[in-house]
């Protein structure tokens, strides 16, 4: 059996539809067709609903908080562990979702900020852009991070930039943390294959026996970067 770990993001989901991202998604989908498809995402079970493709198995959602098993519920163990992380750093993400607030309503930046629950205790903080403004959530990223660096709580939380996301969650809740549990559960397993187009997705495709990585993408172009240095050197 091969299992294939996707992050539907630039991958099999793109924030603009063209016929060269549908294209590239099609072919994706056509080259994973023998792999048990196992999505690794920071969408929740709704969202993962708008990602065209069948995903029968296991899934780990919310950026590795939520674990959901075979029989399409939340696997109980990670929930409790979750829940931990989540108690744990409630404040935290708390003030952090405070900040973010403040940063967007000083720059004017026209974010979208919103605090993610789950099982009754913060989880995350998401910062999108309606019109996918980058110059916007970088700004906000510049923000958190001083805001981060400047306080109490850099050992607490960490934080995730993509092209369309700014993220803020616990540190103790690590999507290749998640990825490594459901490994774990598997049998009968010929190849992992990790595909992705985020930087922060690098740990859990290093657990895999193969990485996949769009050609346009964030984490492909910082690989060609450090590669770039290191011949100058």
């Amino acid at each position: 059996m091969i299992v294939a770990f996707v992050n539907p993001r630039s991958t099999l989901l793109h924030t603009a539809e063209t016929h060269e991202t549908d294209r590239r998604s099609n072919g994706l989908s056509a080259l994973l067709q023998e792999a048990e498809l196992i999505p690794v995402t920071d969408l929740d079970e709704e969202g993962l609903l708008g990602v065209p493709a069948a995903f029968t198995s296991w899934q780990v959602l919310l950026r590795g908080a939520v674990v959901i098993g075979p029989d399409g519920l939340e696997d109980e163990a990670w929930r409790r562990l979750s829940l931990e992380a989540q108690r744990s750093s409630e404040q935290a993400v708390t003030l952090a979702y405070q900040a973010a607030g403040h940063i967007e309503q000083l720059g004017q930046l026209g974010l979208d900020v919103t605090l993610v629950g789950r099982s009754g205790a913060p989880l995350l903080v998401r910062i999108t852009h309606p019109h996918g403004l980058e110059l916007a959530l970088r700004q906000a990223a510049t923000g958190l991070r001083e805001w981060l660096s400047d306080g109490p709580f850099s050992s607490a939380l960490t934080l995730e930039v993509t092209p369309d996301t700014v993220t803020v969650l616990p540190r103790d809740i690590r999507v290749e943390g998640a990825v490594n549990y459901v490994l774990g559960h598997l049998n009968g397993v010929s190849l992992t294959v990790g595909v992705s187009a985020e930087t922060s997705d690098r740990a859990f495709l290093a657990l895999c026996d193969y990485a996949l990585l769009p050609g346009e993408s964030q984490l492909l172009e910082q690989v060609v970067n450090a590669a770039e240095d290191d011949d100058l050197d």
